[in-house]
């Protein structure tokens, strides 16, 4: 609301001399300097029965630019005596900041749609949004674009609502036509439409096409930060930590003090035992703005990598303080509950960040929590709406058949059965996705049917997608089918597929501990001992990529 940039002050064309220096204190940001100025201009004013408007404006911008609402108030109520939708915006901007946001988006709304300036439109969309009016919002953001086609912002809160693409160009191409813009095949609006296309893709949840034109967007527009960060948060999606991982590296080296995201990339450090690279990076993003939920979201995946859960959970809940809008906060908060054994609670916590960002991460927290809470009704639902969501996406086809195997547990029948299949279907679209391959070999191993258990990970092994590198997950795989030989007593197989796995990835501790037991086993000692055994389990052990990625 600096002088300069509002167009309110530009309509003061007769100021004196006397004025132009509080408007020049306004415009330097001295807002006390400025308002003892103007309160000798108002006094003048009265006496001498001027104008009181542009006195009484400056007055209510020098009370709200410091922080003092109730007295921006005060000034901005008798602005109605001079123009209402002047009046209506100003206070509509206090009463935000006070925490109000529906009664400021009714004052927004009494102002009449083609008086609507654009950052009117863009409050009013994110006040619609903040009171989960989407329909609303879209609307309002769609006649943003129409005012101006290079908001890019507004295309992508469309985007996450879930506009159609259509609809999205179409606002654009109004907006460009306004701007007086005949030739729409520019490269300029080739490039414009990519971007819409590849942010319509992410929120869709067809992660592959999304992931693909952004990279096609960063060839063109190279050490693009914007670009960067949404590549490295597809690739996390998508469970490749390792190309997510070199992003994000890649992103610190262009610009050092780039924020958004960035908890996404502590996310990494905390899962790769990191731990002095993650503290770094935290006391880095509170250097660079200790009020952004990014950096004290980061604070907590540190303190919950050490196992400290009261103080995770405490810097979480201040960054979900400082935007409670910031759906990974909410996510790390379900995590640090789940951590401490409290499902239930973490539930609310992934249910609010599905709410406001749905992701297939997210739902594999909120599903995994009912099932730790026992309430699989629950989990399946909530299963079956992320299908929804991503028809074809064999992560959420696997929420569906954990939720039934678990909530089919210890009965066999059709429950059990329909489980296996459900798994079988993910499968069949990606082979070597980890989650549904071990979790339907615990299945089959609870059975004794060694068979099956061989087969689906002989698959596993065979099987990449387009999704995946050729290595992906090839360790965890062997590992695992390591120890079906060791279960079905084959102990030379089993060695054999134990050193592959530890050639893949030396540093996997489960191939180790299970070739520690077998051998254990072969010298006629107990093998659980030391406390080490094979736990089979849906999620995979605690240093495998199918540990959910909450």
């Amino acid at each position: 609301m600096d002088a300069s940039n509002d167009d309110d002050y530009g309509r003061f064309s007769n100021t004196t001399s006397f004025q132009k220096e509080c408007l020049r204190l306004y415009d330097d940001k001295q807002y006390k300097s400025c308002e003892i100025l103007t309160r000798m201009d108002l006094s003048r004013c009265e006496s001498t029965g001027r104008e009181k408007y542009l006195a009484i404006q400056l007055l209510g911008d020098c009370a709200y630019q410091q922080g003092e609402f109730t007295r921006a108030r005060h000034w901005y109520f008798q602005l109605y005596n001079f123009g209402e939708n002047v009046a209506r915006w100003k206070l509509s901007q206090c009463i935000k900041e006070s925490g109000s946001l529906v009664e400021a988006a009714t004052l927004l709304e009494q102002i009449p749609p083609n008086q609507r300036t654009l950052p009117m439109l863009m409050m009013l969309g994110n006040l619609y949004v903040a009171s989960s009016r989407k329909m609303a919002a879209s609307q309002v953001f769609l006649d943003a674009l129409k005012k101006n086609p290079y908001t890019l912002e507004a295309a992508e809160r469309l985007a996450v609502l879930g506009t159609d693409r259509a609809s999205i160009m179409s606002a654009i191409k109004e907006g460009m036509m306004a701007h007086g813009v005949q030739d729409i095949n520019t490269n300029e609006w080739v490039h414009i439409r990519e971007l819409v296309s590849a942010l319509v893709a992410k929120h869709r949840h067809q992660t592959v096409i999304a992931l693909q034109q952004f990279e096609k967007l960063e060839r063109e527009f190279p050490s693009n930060v914007y670009l960067i960060q949404r590549i490295a948060s597809l690739q996390l999606q998508m469970c490749d930590s390792k190309s997510a991982e070199r992003s994000f590296e890649g992103l610190r080296l262009t610009e050092d003090c780039a924020i958004d995201y960035l908890d996404q990339y502590g996310q990494i450090l905390a899962q790769e035992g990191e731990l002095e690279e993650l503290n770094e990076l935290a006391v880095c993003l509170l250097m660079i703005n200790d009020k952004s939920p990014e950096a004290w979201t980061t604070l907590a995946l540190y303190h919950e990598a050490r196992d400290d859960h009261e103080k995770a959970l405490a810097f979480v809940e201040k960054a979900i303080i400082l935007d409670q809008r910031h759906a990974f906060a909410h996510r790390v908060r379900g995590t640090v509950l789940m951590s401490d054994n409290r499902p239930e609670h973490a539930a609310v916590s992934f249910f609010r960040s599905k709410e406001i960002e749905p992701d297939l991460t997210t739902y594999e927290g909120l599903v995994d929590s009912y099932l730790a809470a026992g309430k699989f009704k629950e989990a399946i639902a909530s299963a079956k709406e992320a299908i929804n969501m991503a028809p074809r996406d064999p992560r959420a086809i696997t929420l569906v058949g954990l939720a039934l195997a678990q909530g089919s547990s210890g009965r066999q029948g059709q429950g059990m059965d329909k489980a296996k299949r459900t798994l079988r279907k993910a499968l069949s679209i990606e082979p070597s996705a980890l989650r549904p391959l071990f979790a339907l070999v615990s299945m089959y191993m609870r059975d004794s049917d060694y068979t099956s258990a061989i087969e689906v990970l002989r698959q596993g092994l065979e099987g990449n997608t387009e999704t995946q590198s050729s290595s992906y997950g090839k360790a965890d795989i062997l590992c695992r089918l390591g120890e079906v030989y060791t279960n079905m007593e084959e102990y030379k197989e089993a060695i054999e597929i134990f050193h592959q796995a530890l050639g893949l990835d030396p540093d996997l501790t489960s191939a180790q501990r299970s070739l520690d037991r077998l051998e254990r086993l072969m010298r006629g000692v107990d093998p659980n001992e030391t406390g080490d055994e094979i736990i089979e389990d849906a999620s995979g052990s605690r240093d495998s990529p199918v540990q959910p990625n909450y």
